[in-house]
């Protein structure tokens, strides 16, 4: 039922997915942060971007309040904002995507080419049956539809399959395990691609160091540099310059 909603949705809108670049995010915390963080990186870097989240729905420069109380709305409302921001010119869409989305099949019609993957805790497993075995896996769909479907082709180039993972938490490499054309970790240890230290805080937010570079963001809460990093990441992975991405 769930998959014959999701195939006819994609169908009715015509895949409006196939014709921008889209970030899928997925774990237990932090999602909703780390999509905004990287909206705003790529509006910063002039591109226009969509962003369907938790908290906010963006269509390029207009924002408006998700009004559906799920992260992932029904299929066709889902659908129908993604053909409304290929409609308006997006190159990019943000998507936060949920383990009971997935379980749904909500995914399904919408074409990923960047995977995140924040963090993993035991919860929301009451939709899983209690086994967070199954909401791990039911998070690895997503990572495994990015190579499901061919590369796309935009603007005469060919978008290249990423995974970006979160290096700290322990089910990392499960989600690493996906194939991909090129896969970055973050995180605060030695042997993240992006790690980040000196982390301080001051009276308007916290700074941090990303290799030579320096960040900051105008909030507090040291997790908050775990929902900044995915940003970092894909900033530098599309080449967008470091005075872009710190704005």
């Amino acid at each position: 039922y769930h998959f014959c909603l999701a195939a006819a949705a994609s169908f009715y809108y015509g895949f409006p997915s196939k014709r921008m670049i889209v970030i899928g995010i997925t774990g237990t915390k932090g999602k909703t942060s780390a999509a905004n963080f990287i909206w705003s990186v790529l509006d910063a870097a002039g591109y226009s971007a969509g962003l369907i989240g938790t908290a906010n729905i963006r269509i390029g420069d207009i924002e408006l309040p998700n009004k559906y109380h799920m992260t992932m709305p029904g299929r066709f409302i889902l659908q129908g904002l993604l053909k409304k921001m290929a409609f308006a010119g997006c190159k990019y869409c943000v998507v936060e995507t949920t383990s009971e989305g997935i379980k749904q099949w909500r995914h399904y019609g919408i074409y990923y080419d960047i995977t995140v993957f924040t963090n993993l805790s035991p919860e929301h497993l009451q939709a899983h049956g209690g086994s967070f075995e199954k909401y791990k896996i039911a998070k690895g769909k997503m990572f495994a539809a990015l190579t499901a479907r061919e590369h796309k082709i935009i603007d005469g180039k060919k978008i290249e399959k990423i995974i970006i993972a979160n290096r700290d938490c322990p089910h990392a490499e499960y989600y690493l395990s996906f194939r991909a054309d090129k896969k970055f970790t973050f995180g605060l240890s030695e042997g993240a691609d992006f790690r980040a230290r000196e982390i301080k805080n001051a009276p308007d937010g916290l700074s941090f160091l990303v290799g030579a570079n320096s960040y900051s963001i105008n909030i507090f809460g040291n997790f908050n540099v775990y929902n900044a990093l995915p940003a970092i990441v894909i900033g530098s992975a599309l080449g967008i310059p470091n005075d872009k991405i710190k704005g």
